[in-house]
């Protein structure tokens, strides 16, 4: 069976999300995040933002992808800005079931708003441009798409199985 890798906006629930249905599976859980981590000697995708700069950071997220789908029966979460990564998203068509946690800004704004530890996310109408620009490029990337705001992290987990199972 190929990877499930979860795309989507920060906030929308990738992270919470893939532990639950790599459970409900029996799949290994991979989050890109901590590959990167595991690429630096940063403790937190924050401080690689900090010191290393933006597009660092998407170069290691692209080989933490390209490294994540070597394998099999994963669940992969995924970056929100992965998307803007040619070769990243190539390497999770080729090997996984992409799916898109759709989560509408506001709802992704009342879940963040008392967080520092999203970078992108401490100008709020830079956020808002960004969520705009990233929203065509999931859409467009997914093969499922689910929407969130109402959903708690377990029944979108199952939603997912669901949809997979059509």
């Amino acid at each position: 069976m190929k990877n499930i890798a979860l795309i989507g906006f920060m906030g929308s629930g990738k992270s919470t999300v893939a532990a639950i249905l790599a459970k409900k599976l029996g799949w290994e859980w991979r989050e890109i995040d901590n590959d990167i981590l595991c690429l630096t000697e940063h403790s937190s995708i924050n401080a690689i933002f900090e010191n290393l700069g933006e597009v660092h950071f998407r170069e290691l997220e692209t080989k933490s992808v390209m490294d994540a789908v070597k394998k099999s029966n994963q669940v992969i979460s995924c970056g929100g800005g992965v998307v803007a990564s040619p070769e990243a998203m190539a390497a999770l068509q080729q090997n996984s079931i992409i799916v898109f946690l759709h989560a509408d800004f506001k709802t992704i704004t009342q879940r963040l708003i008392h967080t520092d530890s999203r970078p992108l996310f401490r100008d709020m109408e830079k956020a808002a441009v960004l969520y705009a620009q990233r929203l065509p490029l999931y859409k467009k990337h997914a093969v499922i798409e689910v929407m969130t705001d109402e959903l708690t992290p377990d029944e979108t987990a199952d939603a997912i199985i669901r949809e997979i199972k059509k």
